[in-house]
């Protein structure tokens, strides 16, 4: 019923409290239901007698802890934030950025490997869901292509026509590129942020470790695709999958390969707006209703305060 109502539990530990409060009533109505109390200090025999001569009358059921159970269910309930998705919430960008460092030194794009490096970035561009995507080249230097955006076709015309051509400069410095990744993602004030670096390894040495190892302590999460070229050029370094896997741990990601990137599909998506997860957009983007929980459980402690009759 609550998916029918489009309800979402935005602090769901909290749901274990409404069965023990109502178990915590039942347990306190039965062991102080009417004379058991008295039962368990006087003689039976004794109890008989004070009856008969009508010194004890039968006691009368106390429904406070009933109430008492109940409200604390109904409180336990609001207190778990029952929300609905607030159909006029503000629309947020940025929040969850993908950044793409495509590496076009001579090792890539000459031994082979550009067309699978393409096809790698061309997929991930296709999949990434609702997340921004930005995207930067490097060799030796480092240029921003696109900032964080939301239009992928853009991005698709960038990377069919890159080339040998496409960089001044040889040479492969990954540690100048997370460079750019953290400058970008910090002006862009994006929130959990992704970094795939699409390379062959090619100078993947402690500075480039070191660089992901800052970005992950600012929650900026470094994957990488491994691109094997078919054979390096002549005079060029062989490819360096291990230091991509280095790189990666350091950064707080995963390597994949350019030929199935499916398990790093996977991992972004895990980032795709979970507004639930984060205290900052929860009250942007629900509406909490757990205040009317809390409303409905002063009517049960209501009934305990009204005015016992005697006689």
């Amino acid at each position: 019923m609550m998916a029918d109502w489009g309800i979402e539990w935005l602090r769901p530990l909290w749901l274990i409290g409404a069965p023990l409060a109502l178990l915590a009533g039942v347990l306190v109505t039965i062991m102080a239901s009417g004379l058991a109390r008295w039962h368990r200090i006087i003689d039976p025999d004794l109890m008989i007698a004070l009856t008969r001569l009508g010194h004890v009358t039968g006691g009368r059921r106390d429904h406070g802890p009933w109430l008492l159970g109940f409200s604390g269910a109904l409180i336990a309930l609001g207190l778990a934030g029952p929300a609905q998705r607030d159909p006029d919430a503000p629309a947020l960008r940025n929040l969850d950025t993908v950044m793409v460092l495509m590496d076009l030194s001579p090792s890539v794009v000459e031994g082979g490997g550009l067309d699978d490096a393409q096809a790698a970035v061309s997929r991930l561009i296709d999949r990434h869901g609702m997340r921004p995507l930005a995207l930067g080249v490097y060799s030796a230097e480092s240029f921003l292509v696109s900032v964080p955006t939301e239009d992928p076709a853009a991005l698709q015309t960038v990377i069919a026509v890159v080339d040998e051509q496409t960089m001044p400069v040889g040479g492969s410095k990954p540690d100048r590129a997370l460079d750019l990744a953290s400058q970008t993602l910090e002006d862009s004030a994006a929130v959990r942020p992704d970094v795939v670096l699409v390379s062959d390894g090619g100078g993947t040495g402690p500075e480039a470790q070191d660089r992901a190892r800052q970005m992950a302590a600012k929650g900026m999460r470094v994957s990488a695709i491994f691109v094997a070229p078919d054979g390096p050029p002549y005079g060029m370094p062989a490819p360096n999958r291990d230091g991509l896997l280095a790189v990666t741990d350091a950064g707080g990601g995963i390597t994949v390969d350019a030929t199935n990137i499916g398990r790093l599909e996977a991992v972004l998506s895990e980032r795709n707006g979970d507004a639930k997860s984060d205290p900052e957009q929860r009250s942007l983007r629900f509406i909490d209703r757990g205040r009317w929980f809390l409303l409905a459980a002063l009517l049960p402690l209501g009934f305990m305060f009204r005015r016992r009759r005697t006689t």
